[in-house]
């Protein structure tokens, strides 16, 4: 079998300090140059981290011994759990930029804090008063999002 290895120069560094990365492949030249396959392990990379928060964070790991299906419903509330959540992380990038959110905002810490805080929410505020996110446009839900987080101290 033949092997190629591709070496991809990283434009900042690893959590660990490397400026590059070598991806060990078997695919043909014709099938993908260094490029591409340099490009979906970058993706790979992204579906990877999103797993483990996730499981993490989520709890998404259910150990149900015989209840496949009650596992896998678990999985699917904790994915659309993890959609809301990059939502808002997206919304606080654009506010206060990359690297700010990457370096000092917790997935753990703002998964802990929507549980904590949801109950309450639901019982202070009445259920009438959430009917106007009901009507939102995407554009309006979006800068409502934004205005949130200008209002976040971090």
């Amino acid at each position: 079998m033949r092997w190629r290895c591709i070496r991809i120069k990283l434009n900042a560094n690893t959590r660990d300090g490397e400026s590059e990365i070598q991806v060990l492949t078997n695919l043909p030249k014709y099938a993908a140059d260094a490029s591409a396959i340099a490009d979906l392990y970058r993706k790979r990379w992204s579906i990877e981290t999103m797993f483990q928060e996730l499981e993490a964070h989520q709890h998404s790991e259910i150990n149900t011994l015989g209840y496949p299906k009650a596992a896998l419903f678990g999985f699917c509330v904790a994915l659309i759990n993890y959609n809301i959540l990059a939502v808002v992380k997206a919304a606080m990038r654009s506010v206060h930029g990359e690297e700010k959110i990457a370096n000092e905002v917790s997935g753990y810490s703002i998964a802990g804090e929507l549980a904590r805080t949801q109950e309450g929410m639901a019982i202070a505020i009445e259920e009438e008063e959430w009917a106007v996110f009901q009507t939102l446009s995407d554009e309006g839900f979006v800068e409502s999002l934004l205005r949130m987080s200008r209002n976040l101290v971090l």
